[in-house]
């Protein structure tokens, strides 16, 4: 069964409005010092068990879920780069920015790319990268 930090939390949120009591009200330097300090060690005491310390100190890489299929996924990058390549040069040759024939054999290498990036992706699709695997260099 699960702990559930209820009593961590609920002395963490008393410390913490005592401190700010103790701050705001208690004339007495020394005594101020006294009680801010033990109130200081419950609340550390307190957010380490409730997790506080543990979510601080993550990264947010850390906090997000890992990607599996990486490789997959760079994969289909990959055709929606070449896609936005061929609709460029289509878009460059009907303007007259490059010759209409050099764009067709442009467009032909891009479409020949499409296909084996086509193959790539059937190949790789639910094969999942362990963690700490590292990807292989796409074939190009």
């Amino acid at each position: 069964m699960p702990r559930r930090p209820t009593l961590e939390l609920i002395v963490l949120i008393a410390a913490l409005l005592a401190d700010v009591v103790v701050l705001l009200y208690v004339r007495d330097s020394g005594a101020r010092v006294s009680l801010g300090l033990l109130l200081v060690a419950l609340i550390v005491w307190a957010s380490a068990r409730v997790g506080v310390v543990e979510l601080v100190t993550q990264s947010p890489a850390e906090r997000v879920q890992k990607r599996r299929f990486t490789r997959l996924r760079s994969q289909v990058q990959q055709l929606l780069d070449e896609i936005r390549r061929l609709n460029w040069m289509a878009v460059d040759a009907e303007r007259g920015f490059r010759s209409r024939e050099k764009a067709l054999q442009e467009m032909d290498m891009i479409e020949e790319r499409l296909k084996n990036l086509i193959q790539e992706i059937r190949s790789t699709a639910g094969h999942m990268e362990l963690e700490g695997e590292e990807e292989e260099p796409a074939n190009g």
